[in-house]
């Protein structure tokens, strides 16, 4: 809610149309109930429940006058009907009876609603245009597959919502996303993702300052093009308080953790979001590589095969895989699996420095330097991230090359170098000067801030 603005109640007749309580707004007129922009199905008993609560919010409704509300004119027993109605509302909401973050409930008085709750300003906020909001669940669709072909749709989806409605809040937000992980798959360089995500982010807050995407978007730009961690950690906190429930910023949140070396608090972050979503894969591979991070490689190896049995072409979870078990011994294991990442996944610059690495570490030098040479070519026709060409170099005991590729990766601001303190297949540089140096200026701590 903005600074200096109460949560107003108002009697039946002045009741707004249209209200805001966390990641959730609801049109009073149409019966319309959306989370982050996407439509919540809720039967109509339990919405009446919700408009009644909203209505007097702030007080106890009883169960009487809640079943007077529902089935007005029947003098029956309707307490099963009633929890049944509570207990769908909850679940549309995300909420739990016994540590409620929406409707508290007390033996003896009944329910109320506890959240704050503001009036949606016409035209303001995100999910006004059906057609805007079907372009943003395509584009959603093809973003969680994380490879550049699908990118590429991500954001000509978005930007497809964006024609139909300029002011889509959700749209702005996920072309933040989609850039960053443009920078990511090294389908743009950092000088050029940066500021159209930056902006897009910009755009989201200005528009609704209240939205969850648009603080985890901003949130994305100060970690990977800033390298602010506290303002980043500040916008996922705002972020996951506006959307208590949803996965993708605990994913978000406990990957920035990772980074600075809090795997503890990733860790936790990561678990919550397995709860919330237990079957996405986008989930199980960024908990893999907390895993892998933290150096538990057998449970990282576990993971990736959960994963892989919900998507068995995904081509992250096939990289992941390779990347345990190179750290395992597994060389053999290791290239076929980061094989098939690079069939399923194209020609990802990624994919080639950890195959070279790999035949490096299993003393095929002939293969590694080929794929530091695939690397080298590739760098002429597309950006190729830095990072990439110094983890080949320390695969080969290059190591004052690698220094120097990392030198180049900072003074290019290459969103990879976030992991550069903690990615395991950088352990034989830790000792160097020019390794330390690059910690040091981008300021790569554990992150001391509190677990949501």
């Amino acid at each position: 809610m903005p600074a200096g603005q109460e949560d107003v109640k108002y009697p039946l007749e002045r009741v707004p149309r249209r209200l805001r309580f966390g990641a959730f707004e609801v049109d009073l007129e149409s019966r319309d109930l959306r989370k982050s922009g996407r439509q919540v199905k809720l039967q109509r008993k339990p919405f009446q429940i919700m408009e009644l609560l909203l209505r007097t919010r702030g007080r106890f409704a009883s169960r009487d006058e809640l079943t007077r509300e529902l089935w007005p004119d029947l003098h029956v027993n309707f307490n099963r009907s009633l929890n049944t109605a509570v207990n769908s509302l909850r679940k549309a909401l995300g909420d739990s009876s016994q540590n409620p973050s929406y409707i508290e409930t007390r033996p003896g008085l009944g329910y109320r609603f506890i959240a704050p709750v503001e009036e949606v300003i016409p035209n303001r906020v995100d999910g006004a245009s059906p057609a805007a909001d079907a372009n943003c669940a395509k584009a959603q669709y093809f973003l969680n597959k994380q490879t550049p072909a699908d990118l590429h749709k991500a954001s000509a989806y978005f930007q497809a919502a964006l024609e139909e409605d300029p002011r889509c809040v959700r749209a702005h937000a996920g072309l933040a996303e989609t850039y960053c992980l443009f920078a990511l798959m090294n389908m743009a360089a950092p000088a050029e993702a940066g500021p159209r995500a930056r902006a897009s982010a910009m755009t989201a807050l200005r528009l609704d300052p209240g939205s969850a995407s648009a603080h985890a978007a901003m949130a994305r730009v100060k970690r990977f093009f800033e390298w602010d961690w506290p303002g980043a950690a500040e916008k996922f906190h705002r972020a996951m308080a506006l959307d208590t429930h949803c996965a993708a910023l605990h994913q978000a949140y406990g990957s920035l953790l990772s980074s600075v070396g809090n795997i503890e608090g990733a860790l936790h972050e990561l678990q919550m979001a397995q709860e919330l979503d237990p079957i996405s894969p986008a989930v199980h591979v960024e908990m893999a590589w907390v895993l892998y991070l933290a150096r538990d490689f057998a449970k990282a190896h576990e993971q990736c095969w959960k994963m892989l049995v919900l998507e068995p072409n995904f081509s992250a979870a096939q990289n992941m895989l390779g990347l345990v078990c190179e750290q395992m011994g597994l060389h053999d294991e290791a290239v076929i699996e980061l094989q098939n990442a690079q069939a399923s996944g194209g020609e990802q610059p990624a994919v080639i420095a950890a195959l070279g690495y790999a035949w490096a570490k299993a003393g095929k030098t002939a293969e590694a330097k080929d794929a530091q040479h695939t690397l080298q070519l590739l760098s002429a026709k597309r950006f190729v991230s830095p990072y990439w060409h110094a983890m080949v170099c320390t695969g080969l005991g290059q190591h004052r090359a690698a220094a120097e590729w990392l030198e180049k990766a900072y003074l290019q601001h290459d969103v990879w170098l976030v992991w550069l303190g903690v990615d395991p297949r950088f352990e034989d540089l830790r000792s160097m000067p020019g390794f330390q140096s690059v910690l040091d200026r981008m300021q790569l701590e554990p992150l001391k801030v509190a677990q949501t």
